[in-house]
């Protein structure tokens, strides 16, 4: 599940040296690009237009951001996404993440004095009873400061050991820029993360079928209390289905979000942004705008047809393939069958995809016997 690099500065001077190219050719029409494949990408103008939009990105004011396509784990966009900072309440991601390893969600938790710290709170008292999933939502929602160090505490028996776990699984986990000092992500020496780290706790939280019908819900009811998300995107941006926001003074506004459309999903994540609602929706706009997922598979069409030396015709078919491609490349890609007959006539291969010389993937297929065409033209089905 981790956050996957961008790619090299040299890949993205070649990718810019290639529109230019392409941009200078468009006067004898569109430009082709050409190596040893025998398909070239031709690119039109507003395809090369795109893809400069697509490379230049867009305009943040947060310190730190990030943009990945969730499926894949690609990093789309960054901006410092290394550097260490505060990361406020999105801490509780890795919080609730470490406390359910140990608790079940119907367990039932008293609440210590310690567990009452400041900042927001679910409102609650020093001997109350709650179930883990209670303190989940109230972690997870109002971002209750109480309830994640009541959670850390029932975990790990007291905060300083249960803050050590957390720091135990950032570092298994790969966090390179991760190191909490406490359980609820109030400012502390020492307590910081990354754009990269958040974005990678925030894919293992929707990972997490319980967690994730959580940071969903714009709303839940506890007992008499009635508990808000404070992630707004929730309620009015398309498609936003989590996960957790943050702010200190020394954070500043903090927010990793989600968002999924039918033709791609997306995970974002900004650190001390002037406005982190306006800044999250650029960065899902952005990757809604120039990005989608399309499945490189067989359709059931005559594609699917393979005749064997020995007169049987198969159906061929493949898994679903999810492939995240820029939405100016949708119209180029090119699918080709790779074949290939043992001595016995058995059918083997891969389905291919192309986007001019570059293959970006390659598909199994599976092969059904469906009928043995006879010397005469006639055909009886397969046994």
């Amino acid at each position: 599940m981790p956050v996957g690099r961008m790619a090299p500065r040299g890949a993205l001077l070649a990718a810019l040296v290639l529109v230019c190219l392409s941009l200078g050719s468009i006067a004898a029409g569109p430009g082709v690009l050409r190596s040893g494949h025998n398909n070239p990408l031709r690119l039109t103008a507003g395809q090369a237009s795109a893809l400069l939009a697509e490379k230049a990105g867009p305009t943040l004011g947060a310190s730190s951001g990030i943009l990945v396509d969730r499926p894949s784990g690609t990093v789309l966009w960054a901006k410092n996404p290394d550097a260490a900072r505060a990361p406020a309440s999105t801490t509780k991601m890795m919080t609730v993440l470490a406390a359910t390893e140990s608790l079940e969600p119907d367990q039932m938790v008293t609440v210590p004095a310690e567990a009452l710290v400041g900042g927001t709170t679910m409102g609650l008292k020093a001997g109350e009873r709650l179930s883990v999933r209670d303190l989940l939502y109230g972690a997870l929602l109002p971002s209750g400061n109480d309830a994640a160090t009541a959670l850390a505490i029932a975990a790990g028996g007291d905060e300083r050991t249960f803050v050590q776990r957390m720091n135990e699984h950032a570092a298994e986990w790969g966090l390179t820029a991760t190191h909490f000092a406490n359980p609820h992500g109030l400012d502390e020496a020492g307590h910081v993360s990354s754009a990269r780290d958040l974005a990678q706790l925030g894919l293992r939280t929707l990972a997490d079928p319980l967690l994730a019908s959580i940071v969903r819900k714009p709303q839940a009811r506890i007992g008499e209390r009635q508990l808000t998300n404070t992630n707004d995107l929730l309620t009015t941006y398309d498609g936003a289905y989590g996960v957790k926001t943050g702010t200190t003074d020394n954070a500043g506004q903090v927010l990793v979000a989600a968002a999924a459309r039918t033709d791609g999903d997306a995970l974002t994540v900004v650190m001390n942004s002037p406005d982190r609602f306006v800044e999250t929706r650029r960065l899902l706009d952005f990757y809604f705008e120039h990005w989608q997922s399309v499945d490189a598979r067989l359709g059931g069409d005559v594609l699917s047809l393979v005749h064997a030396p020995d007169g049987v015709v198969y159906v061929a078919q493949t898994p679903s393939a999810p492939l995240l491609v820029s939405r100016w490349q949708g119209q180029n890609l090119r699918f080709f069958r790779d074949i290939h007959f043992d001595a016995q006539n058995q059918p083997s291969g891969v389905l291919q995809t192309w986007l001019g010389p570059d293959k970006l993937a390659e598909t199994p297929m599976t092969f059904q016997p469906l009928y043995l065409s006879s010397a005469a033209g006639a055909a009886t089905t397969a046994q």
